[in-house]
């Protein structure tokens, strides 16, 4: 499992997420020298139990590569402006109630599976992404021969 200091997510100068401000606790994202609340900061991520993120140890954990990069699409698009991040975190929810009410016998639940799914309904809901098109691309990744999913 990797842990969310583990990711490489880069921040600061030369990197292409703004710079961030942590000195009172929470993450303040610096746009041209104002400092804003617009990033969720992890204390944010876990104010419902329902989507609370997956931790170990106070880390976050990935049990997969694929999980880190879902979770740190999710944040850069969120900072981008994408999106709310009360809009996504109801959509989390959404996900895992409806998971939990209606999944497959002998499915194992996936955190990040539900996460991946929110995040295509609220960028296929404003039209960012079309639902078509995310099939599309998985079914295409879908048969590519193993190996070929980088970790870096």
């Amino acid at each position: 499992m990797r842990s969310v200091a583990d990711s490489g997510r880069a921040t600061g100068p030369g990197s292409s997420s703004p710079p961030r401000d942590t000195t009172d606790g929470v993450t303040h994202i610096v746009r041209q020298g104002i400092a804003t609340s617009a990033a969720p900061s992890l204390l944010v991520l876990d104010t419902d139990q329902a989507s609370a993120l997956p931790r170990a140890d106070d880390e976050l954990v990935f049990a997969e590569p694929w999980e880190a990069r879902a979770f740190g699409m999710a944040i850069s698009l969120h900072d981008a402006g994408l999106f709310a991040w009360p809009q996504f975190q109801a959509a989390l929810i959404a996900r895992i109630a409806a998971w939990e009410n209606h999944h497959p016998e002998g499915e194992c639940y996936s955190y990040y599976a539900q996460w991946l799914g929110a995040l295509e309904d609220v960028l296929a809901g404003d039209g960012t992404v079309f639902t078509d098109e995310v099939v599309q691309r998985a079914a295409e990744l879908a048969i590519r021969h193993s190996g070929r999913d980088h970790t870096r």
